[in-house]
């Protein structure tokens, strides 16, 4: 079953959550992510990243910490 198809399981609500307070930092540009609110939480590549807008997405060469 993928993922996606479970939006309001508590379980990966608290494994997204618990991974960014592991991981406060875009993994595309480095900056800190202040709230979770703001973060797109990866959980199969375990990345986090910006939610929307980040300046390594927009620019040519992103960095990655």
């Amino acid at each position: 079953m993928p993922l996606s198809s479970r939006p309001d399981d508590p379980f990966l609500e608290q494994f997204a959550r618990d991974s960014f307070d592991l991981f406060p930092h875009c993994q595309l540009c480095g900056q800190r992510i202040d709230r979770f609110e703001e973060a797109d939480v990866l959980i199969h590549s375990q990345r986090v990243v910006h939610r929307g807008n980040c300046s390594a997405r927009n620019s040519a060469s992103p960095t990655a910490p």
